[in-house]
């Protein structure tokens, strides 16, 4: 073995040839598969959605057999992208499901890490399978159970991870305004509009090149941004009127959601998309959460930071979360009171060093 200073190849070189190898992989999996199940993780977004649609219709146009599974509801605003007509809900479809799976010879895992981040039920039906599986995710510290990895914690999105792989797999003659529309509503929702960090040149680069293809971007915003219910500005206004705690001592903000609060003002999936940035926006602030209880008390928890504030290591550490370094997610089964009370306690431990 050649010394690591001797290496004929940079590390830039040596990390797109094992790039080159997992998308030659990934191919032949395809190419070799007769039924293809692509998956997503719970309360899907839009990188989930836009995602799994746009290597669904990738894998159609190779000619073969393949289905979107989620594991329940997604956003009203995302119903329009191509392919969501074909999407099959676990919630719903539990016995369709599981035949889907046992007849399965290939799985794809796309915007997860780990198989937990289904949901229990459906997570149960996917683990201990003899069957090929592949992730495609750019969540930090992904599980070993997988045959193959399309993985860079460093992309904006699931979505560039999916384009990237199409085009760089020799198939890139295969991508149409369909697939276009689907990978942008990912990219577009996983970097804030790209004023996320994790927006690269390559990210733009990648936009550049739908748009030739015959993307019209603004079109695509507007099906997403400007399409909102009265009911979910009233509760967006409802949110910053009441439900908005400023901690100024901490350069912290967060907002809590009850059930009950959410069924007055007639909440849907993805009502409250983007809430916990408006927290972040306060000035001053560097982390923000958003707290959302649920039917049965537990709370689902989205976390946001500015700078070096790793909001991942947080939720890993507290919440049974994780996510990136900026943005994160986690969830708490001791009730909406408790889990502000130990966000406090937590968020002063931790921001007090």
């Amino acid at each position: 073995m050649i010394p690591n200073h001797q290496h004929p190849f940079t590390f830039a070189q040596n990390l797109i040839m094992a790039q080159k190898l997992q998308y030659e992989e990934t191919l032949q999996s395809i190419l070799g598969a007769e039924n293809i199940l692509i998956t997503t993780h719970r309360s899907p977004d839009g990188d989930a959605i836009g995602s799994t649609m746009g290597l669904l219709q990738f894998i159609t146009k190779l000619g073969k057999k393949c289905t979107v599974v989620v594991p329940d509801e997604f956003p009203e605003f995302l119903h329009w992208i191509p392919g969501t007509d074909q999407i099959i809900r676990f919630d719903t479809n539990k016995e369709l499901v599981n035949k889907l799976v046992v007849d399965s010879d290939l799985i794809f895992s796309l915007d997860y890490n780990v198989l937990s981040r289904v949901g229990e039920e459906f997570c149960k039906v996917l683990s201990g399978l003899d069957k090929k599986m592949i992730m495609i995710d750019h969540h930090r510290e992904p599980a070993e159970n997988y045959n193959y990895y399309i993985h860079d914690i460093e992309a904006s999105s699931t979505s560039q991870l999916v384009y990237d792989f199409i085009a760089y797999s020799g198939n890139k003659d295969k991508i149409d305004l369909g697939i276009c529309e689907a990978l942008y509503s990912g990219i577009l929702t996983d970097t804030g509009s790209f004023r996320f960090p994790s927006t690269s040149a390559r990210t733009h680069e990648i936009v550049g090149e739908m748009m030739e293809i015959g993307l019209e971007i603004s079109k695509v915003y507007n099906l997403i941004y400007d399409n909102n219910s009265i009911d979910r500005l009233q509760l967006l206004g409802y949110v910053l009127g009441q439900k908005l705690s400023y901690h100024k001592d901490l350069n912290m903000a967060y907002i809590t959601l009850s059930h009950q609060e959410m069924t007055d003002h007639n909440y849907q999936p993805g009502d409250t998309e983007g809430f916990v940035n408006y927290a972040l926006s306060i000035k001053g602030v560097k982390f923000s959460c958003l707290m959302k209880e649920n039917e049965s008390g537990s709370v689902r928890m989205s976390f946001r930071s500015k700078g070096d504030f790793d909001v991942n290591k947080f939720a890993r550490t507290y919440f049974s979360g994780g996510g990136h370094l900026n943005a994160a997610g986690g969830r708490s089964s001791i009730g909406l009171e408790a889990t502000e009370k130990r966000l406090l306690e937590k968020a002063i431990e931790v921001l007090s060093k």
